[in-house]
């Protein structure tokens, strides 16, 4: 492939990556009335994580994602009743985060009509297509890592 056509598509592949990201995002948030897809990604991510108390940094780390950009989530999902958010009794600097009775309701309730939505959305894709989106996301995503970690 010619430097000039590589360009190209690297251009295309980041240019699809925002829009697709956008999309899926309008997408998702149809799926839940009373939260967003980030807000609801947030809280199945902290269901998964082991059972010891979960503070946002941890949180941050096991999301891949920045601790103010899960603290203003936490915020919201609060004041909506889905998470407890307490002062650490190991470390009086950190917020030990909990999942509500209403979250685990919320999981029981809507789960299902989010799983076919969600098998609506890849239908079409074959499991030899959808191993090769999870292997080219997964490289990419090992490529920004080296890159932040050079950084």
């Amino acid at each position: 492939m010619q430097r000039s056509d590589r360009e190209q598509f690297e251009q295309y592949v980041i240019g699809a990556i925002s829009i697709l990201s956008n999309r899926f995002s309008r997408f998702a948030d149809s799926l839940h009335s009373d939260i967003t897809f980030k807000q609801w990604y947030l809280m199945m991510m902290i269901s998964r994580m082991d059972d010891e108390p979960k503070n946002v940094r941890d949180i941050a780390e096991y999301t891949g994602t920045t601790r103010q950009n899960v603290k203003k989530m936490l915020a919201s999902l609060e004041e909506k009743g889905y998470v407890t958010c307490s002062r650490s009794r190991a470390d009086g600097r950190a917020l030990d985060i909990e999942l509500t009775r209403k979250a685990h309701a919320y999981f029981a309730e809507n789960g299902a009509a989010a799983e076919r939505k969600i098998d609506e959305l890849f239908a079409s894709v074959s499991d030899a297509e959808l191993k090769t989106i999870v292997a080219s996301i997964q490289k990419l995503t090992d490529c920004l890592d080296a890159l932040e970690d050079e950084a």
